[in-house]
């Protein structure tokens, strides 16, 4: 086992707070800055015989190398010293600096030649559009999430739907471009809120991260404030719900069947509570028609409110992939407070639970099973959002505790230790299961799951952003390459879905540096090619059709449902909540409708990611 100084390595016996006290905690910690600072004052030229023309003899003053792998960069200032850029600071040596991963080699992406589909709208007139909507139509204040909303029916006969020939209106009966949240007639709040409402968090962060601005950190914090009440709401430390319905909201109530607030014995439904006058989940008795009381109480605050319970590891992805881009790009002390408490609270909920979702009832979520071995999932898919959720939880709480279940429970480097007490799962190393992550499915991949898909990107892109571990980085971005972007002799490839935000993020996290092969400049150059594809409404404002020499059936997707050969383009595709979460091989079609408007955070996270990593200009 290699341990590099300040590497902390805890027993397999030391598990809880109970055995590990906070004094400990501080102790150990102040303990190894010492011991690491004292490592590199005694044993410079240990470390300095690495490093390519580096040696224990004295140096010329100002002199600089990198070590071969462009992990550590020595300086001479009368003796060689090391500085552990990937250790450190998550960067490589080039030029006698430690410069972003993304940024080694000083790529230039070449501008993308104007194509006959694009919208006559550049790409950063779409983003100020799209971030003005968002803010004065799809956010309603008092909610603080945001959603896609229908508008008032342009037939003052058809206002609120009432009648039986108002079910196919989809004209608006006011312009889009005025119309704002207190317009809104049917706010359109699903099963997965969090999950797409998270998405456009983490948008904003890399929004902030490019332009710091003000009146996007005060968005983030009024989308952080509601985080914090998703999680509030369910009465249990680390457990988001679904979906929650505050009273007095226009356009949006709770289910006024009271059979949506019954039990589901099996728990593979989604099931509505209510909370009563005195703070207690109230749930309904069918059989018996009334309504029973829980023992889960303490929730006054929101009394009158309901929630949907069975929160599921979509979601999940949603929340800890926006908590960790505001972790690494929002420096304002109240939003990294709130995250890191957020994150504290889920990393306890894992570990005393056994890598579980428990919910409210005391039973475990439907799809709330993350270890590897569950055989609900794909032993590859749920050990890469373990290890992702563990790693950004460890490194952001800073709590060692955590940062022990990451390296001596997920991955094992203190040897075997049987942490996950749960039938058939083995003292392994999470590393082991990658490959086997089920993405692709079915003769040519036609059967493949586009939800485990996209979850299993945002595992693999946080993984690699918080990994500083040169073998490990290493281990996990040769898995994202051979198992998942570019995987051999699979025609449905991540990289041949033409999604924009996919690109982005494997041009961020791929391996770059000596022995690479260098930038993902084609995966860039679709990317951008498809954002300028990408529509300037989140409406329908001309019907898109799929003509059979366009959209020729290919083979059945895992519903059952005809999809085509090629990836659609952002400009054939009909609007979606999200749209690249979704199969880009579907032949959908729909007709023109300006009253109902998807949120456009697809477009403003691809956007803004493309700008962070410098994959978008600010005049394209």
């Amino acid at each position: 086992m290699n341990t590099a100084a300040g590497d902390v390595i805890i027993s397999a016996d030391v598990k809880g707070d109970s055995e590990m006290t906070e004094r400990v905690k501080r102790t150990i910690v102040e303990t190894l800055v010492i011991f690491s600072a004292l490592f590199m004052i005694c044993f410079p030229s240990a470390a300095a015989e690495k490093g390519e023309g580096v040696n224990k003899d004295a140096c010329e003053k100002g002199k600089w190398t990198c070590s071969e792998d462009a992990y550590t960069l020595y300086v001479c200032d009368g003796k060689w010293k090391a500085v552990e850029c990937m250790r450190e600071s998550g960067r490589l040596c080039e030029s006698g600096a430690c410069v972003d991963p993304w940024k080694y080699g000083s790529p230039k992406f070449k501008k993308i030649p104007a194509d006959p589909g694009a919208t006559k709208e550049t790409l950063a007139q779409k983003a100020i559009y799209y971030e003005r909507i968002t803010r004065t139509l799809h956010l309603n204040p008092k909610l603080k999430w945001i959603m896609g909303v229908t508008l008032p029916c342009a037939d003052k006969q058809c206002a609120g739907e009432k009648t039986s020939d108002c079910k196919d209106c989809t004209e608006a009966g006011l312009p889009l471009d005025k119309a704002t949240w207190r317009d809104v007639e049917r706010w359109q709040s699903g099963e997965n809120d969090g999950l797409f409402s998270g998405l456009y968090l983490a948008a904003e962060a890399f929004h902030y991260g490019v332009t710091r601005d003000r009146e996007t950190l005060a968005v983030i914090k009024t989308l952080l404030d509601a985080e914090v009440t998703r999680m509030n709401i369910t009465g249990v430390t680390g457990i988001f719900t679904r979906q929650y319905i505050p009273p007095g909201v226009n356009g949006l109530s709770c289910p006024k069947d009271p059979k949506a607030y019954a039990v589901d014995v099996e728990k593979d439904d989604n099931q509505w509570v209510r909370i009563n006058e005195n703070g207690c989940v109230m749930t309904y008795d069918p059989a018996a028609g009334k309504w029973v009381e829980s023992k889960h109480c303490g929730l006054k605050k929101y009394s009158g409110w309901c929630w949907l319970d069975n929160v599921s590891k979509d979601e999940y992805s949603g929340h800890i992939f926006a908590l960790a881009a505001l972790a690494k790009i929002v420096d304002d002390p109240s939003v990294q407070k709130t995250v890191k408490e957020l994150l504290r609270r889920v990393g306890r909920h894992l570990v005393d639970n056994q890598m579980e979702f428990t919910d409210w009832d005391g039973r475990v979520a439907e799809h709330g099973r993350i270890r590897a071995l569950t055989f609900e999932d794909y032993p590859g898919f749920n050990a890469a959002m373990a290890l992702s959720f563990m790693k950004v939880i460890s490194e952001v709480t800073g709590d060692l505790e955590f940062r022990n279940w990451y390296d001596n429970c997920l991955l094992q480097k203190n040897g075997k230790w049987h942490c996950v007490k749960k039938k058939h799962e083995n003292p392994r190393a999470y590393t082991a299961y990658l490959r086997s992550n089920g993405l692709y499915v079915g003769t040519e991949g036609c059967k493949s799951n586009y939800n485990n898909i996209a979850m299993h990107m945002l595992s693999m892109f946080d993984l690699i952003w918080y990994e500083r571990d040169p073998k490990l980085r290493e281990r996990y971005q040769q898995s994202f390459d051979r198992d998942v972007f570019r995987t051999k002799g699979q025609p449905r490839a991540v990289m041949n879905q033409n999604n924009a935000l996919y690109d982005f993020f494997w041009a961020a996290q791929k391996r770059l540096g000596p022995g690479s092969d260098g930038p993902a400049y084609d995966a860039v150059e679709n990317g951008v090619r498809m954002m300028y594809l990408f529509p300037a409404r989140k409406s329908v404002e001309k019907p898109i059709s799929c003509t059979p020499e366009k959209c020729e059936k290919y083979c059945s997707d895992r519903f059952g449902s005809s999809v085509g050969k090629e990836a659609r383009t952002p400009s054939d595709r009909c609007p979606s909540t999200f749209l690249w979460w979704f199969d880009p091989y579907q032949l959908d079609t729909c007709g023109r409708d300006v009253r109902n408007i998807e949120p456009p955070s697809d477009y403003l996270l691809s956007y803004w990611v493309g700008r962070y990593f410098g994959f978008i200009g600010k005049n394209d």
